[in-house]
């Protein structure tokens, strides 16, 4: 086993918590309500927003990966970045940010049966008493971004950038 520890951001979809490495999260903000819708959008896009000057494709984690979200008092909007793009995706809470030894999943194991979304899911580990699915965010990504069409697949870049 490696001395390799990944710093992640652990939240809850639903009744499921996934993490996400640190890496891949820009930052934790309050829900945008307004976005540009955007024609023919995979389910769970809510459109395009701008982010001080980068327009972002922004949806809901849960309706993305098929899950119904809780109603609850602390959703939040995490900006993701992934090979230099960024996606913009509700989440029903943040629960911690921890560290994980890396290697300690069960990658091809039970936990990951559970849950529909296996495609997009890296590894599965506990958190506390509960399982805990790591996301693969390239996956995510080409699941909101890839197969699209129009100019908005290739949105989190700054304006003007060409």
């Amino acid at each position: 086993m490696s001395d390799y520890v990944r710093r992640q951001l652990i939240f809850e979809v639903g009744d499921h918590l996934f993490a996400a490495d640190a890496q891949a999260v820009c930052e934790v903000l309050e829900p945008i309500s307004a976005a540009t819708p955007i024609p023919g959008a995979v389910p769970g896009i809510h459109g395009l927003i701008n982010l001080r000057g980068t327009l972002l494709v922004t949806g809901n984690l849960g309706s993305l990966l098929g899950l119904t979200s809780k109603p609850v008092a602390e959703p939040a909007l995490v900006i993701f970045e992934h090979e230099s793009r960024k996606i913009a995706l509700e989440i029903d809470r943040v629960v911690d940010v921890t560290s994980a030894p890396d290697g300690d999943e069960d990658v091809n194991g039970r936990l990951l049966k559970a849950l529909g979304a296996r495609e997009v899911v890296a590894g599965a580990s506990q958190f506390g008493q509960r399982p805990c699915f790591r996301l693969d965010m390239g996956a995510v990504f080409a699941l909101v971004l890839e197969d699209q069409r129009g100019d908005w697949a290739g949105a989190g870049t700054e304006r003007g950038a060409g």
